[in-house]
């Protein structure tokens, strides 16, 4: 999507961190690129399904001196949904911070493998 990786101009949209989902077997793997950022003012809601990643970074204060000759850093709030192909354990979700990149780790529920039936006969 074109417009995730804009700036917020003029209300055009609002800024939303890039993300990898990926399936590692037993578990997916969602990486989300927020420079910037700290734990701290980031949020993360898991539940069976999906994942919803929030967030605040304010504007460095003393950046607002001078004129701008070009501005492309984007400040405010973000949130975004992240829909799972399949479901998880939300307790058993794990989520690091390191070097700018969010890296949350969700168990999947394992499926019952099922079973092949004998057929009966009279």
């Amino acid at each position: 999507d074109l417009f995730t990786r804009l700036p917020v101009i003029s209300g055009l949209g609002e800024w939303k961190p890039s993300i990898d989902l990926i399936d590692k077997g037993t578990d997916y793997v969602i990486m989300a690129d927020l420079p910037g950022y700290t734990p701290e003012n980031v949020k993360i809601t898991v539940q069976e399904n999906s994942v919803q990643l929030g967030g605040k970074i304010q504007e460095e204060s003393d950046t607002t001196q001078g004129d701008f000759q070009v501005k492309e850093r984007s400040f405010g709030t973000f949130s975004r949904s992240i829909p799972l192909p399949a479901q998880i354990k939300p307790e058993e979700a794990r989520a690091k911070f390191k070097n700018g990149v969010l890296e949350i780790t969700l168990p999947k529920v394992e499926v019952p493998a099922g079973r092949i039936l004998d057929i009966d006969t009279e």
